[in-house]
C-alpha cells in the first residue's frame, strides 16, 4: 500500500491541485456582499446592505481557511482537523469504496481502503462532498440505504 499518513510538508510538491473542499463558506460571503450592494443600489434599507457587506468582508478576513480534502490526478489528501501538520495521502487505486452519511447531528464521508482500513472525515454538505468524490471516484461510490 502506497497510501499513508504523513506530515504536510512531506506532500509531493510537483503535482497539480485539481480541486479541494474548504470549510470556509466563501460563496456565501460573496453572495452576501452582492446582496448588500444590490440593496444599496435599489435603496432598500441601506443599513441592511452596509451590514451585509461589512459582516461578509470581516468574516472573509477573520475566519481561517480550513482545507478538508485536496484532489490530485492520482491521489487525494485528507487533512487532520485536530493536527493541521499531519494528513493522510490516499491513492485512488487503493480505495475500494466510499459513501457519505448525514443526519441531524453529524455528516461523515467514509473511505474504505483495499486493506480494510476505514478513513472517516467530518462533512458539512452532502452535495459538495458527493459531487467532488463522484468527479474522481464515481465507480467506487457505495450506495447506503
Amino acid at each position: 500500500m502506497k497510501s499513508k499518513e504523513l506530515k504536510v510538508h512531506n506532500l509531493p510538491a510537483e503535482d497539480v491541485l485539481l480541486s479541494q473542499i474548504d470549510a470556509k463558506p466563501v460563496y456565501l460571503f460573496y453572495f452576501l456582499i452582492l446582496l448588500g450592494f444590490l440593496t444599496l443600489i435599489f435603496k432598500i434599507p441601506i443599513l441592511f446592505g452596509a451590514t451585509c457587506i461589512l459582516a461578509s468582508i470581516t468574516m472573509m478576513l477573520v475566519t481561517p481557511k480550513v482545507i478538508l480534502i485536496q484532489f490530485f490526478q492520482d491521489y487525494l489528501v485528507i487533512f487532520n482537523k485536530a493536527d493541521r501538520n499531519t494528513c493522510v495521502l490516499i491513492y485512488y487505486d487503493e480505495i475500494s469504496s466510499w459513501y457519505y452519511t448525514w443526519g441531524a447531528n453529524h455528516d461523515y464521508l467514509y473511505i474504505e481502503l483495499e486493506n480494510g482500513q476505514m478513513e472517516k472525515i467530518e462533512g458539512f454538505s452532502k452535495t459538495l462532498f458527493e459531487s467532488q468524490m463522484n468527479r474522481f471516484l464515481k465507480e467506487k461510490h457505495k450506495k447506503i440505504k
